[in-house]
């Protein structure tokens, strides 16, 4: 299952350019909520790994004013799951060439 610890190894080491933020609620809409906010000056957005096993990623183009994702997956999706981060990944990372 991918998670904060994931998202700490495999993509916040590449984000350089990125002020990244942490936080942590234990009650949120689907149990607790591990939450991570990442802005450079081209992209911005967040990821939320809720503790029921949701998912959510929003990811803004500032240079554009597009929004880039905007999804919400259910915890019994995970290959979906495994998908939209390694989409966001991809995103992010395009940056950094």
């Amino acid at each position: 299952m991918r998670d904060l610890d994931w998202f700490k190894k495999n993509i916040a080491p590449y984000l350089v350019d990125y002020e990244i933020q942490y936080s942590f609620f234990n009650k949120g809409d689907f149990g607790s909520l591990s939450s991570i906010t990442f802005e450079s000056y081209k992209k911005g957005g967040y990821i939320h790994f809720w503790g029921s096993g949701w998912l959510g990623v929003d990811v803004v183009d500032y240079e554009t004013g597009e929004e880039i994702l905007n999804v919400l997956l259910e915890e019994h999706s995970a290959k979906e799951q495994d998908e939209l981060l390694e989409k966001l990944k991809k995103i992010l990372l395009l940056d950094m060439e």
